[in-house]
């Protein structure tokens, strides 16, 4: 089968600008990595479309291997689940609504069992399993390093996450933020002094 290309050509005539401002396909976009149709947001910021460094964040993230993203999401669920099983249970997020981090343990190691046994691409997962729709391109011309923000959900009751691809690792966020607050991404990302510790800080601290 002939693989399909997952943008095309950045050809206006397939974006449009939304009313925040961002550049969004007008249809979802085949993402060879995750293989499947996902929607994609471009943050510009009133610079081209796309950057050049956006450009290269892009193309390397849906060149990625489809199997070797598994193995990104699995691990970074994996280090999601260590950080919440040393938290204790009445520990409440900075961010988001109230989960236990137990709660939260528990659904990301399901997801990961279900990525594992899974031959469907992440893309096609179940949706009560692992969801994600949702991919955005932040501005990133001062960064150091490129970086792509998907957005996604684990468990049943589902539980809104951000993994940040980032120097060809996963890293889990658990923020329930979407993709409406990407823009704060500029403060912590798109800065010349990126410190990936302090960018993603644990963002579930006991009192």
């Amino acid at each position: 089968m002939e693989e399909k290309n997952y943008i095309s050509n950045f050809d206006c005539s397939l974006w449009k600008i939304d009313d925040w401002g961002l550049y969004t396909a007008k249809s979802p976009i085949y993402i060879n990595s995750l293989g499947s149709d996902f929607n994609a947001w471009f943050d510009v910021d009133g610079e081209s479309f796309p950057t050049d460094k956006q450009l290269v964040a892009w193309v390397g993230f849906c060149n990625i291997n489809s199997n070797e993203m598994k193995e990104m999401i699995i691990d970074g669920l994996a280090k999601l689940a260590d950080k919440m099983d040393v938290l204790p249970n009445d520990a409440e997020p900075e961010f988001g609504p109230i989960y236990k981090p137990m709660v939260i343990s528990k659904n990301a190691k399901r997801s990961i069992e279900a990525i594992r046994h899974s031959r469907k691409s992440l893309g096609k997962m179940a949706k009560s399993t692992l969801k994600c729709n949702s991919v955005v391109v932040p501005l990133q011309d001062k960064a150091p390093v490129r970086f792509i923000v998907m957005n996604f959900a684990i468990g049943r009751r589902p539980y809104e996450m951000e993994a940040v691809f980032c120097n060809e690792k996963m890293l889990m966020v658990g923020e329930n933020s979407g993709i409406w607050t990407r823009l704060d991404w500029i403060y912590e990302f798109n800065v010349p002094e990126f410190n990936i510790k302090t960018a993603l800080h644990p963002y579930w601290i006991p009192e």
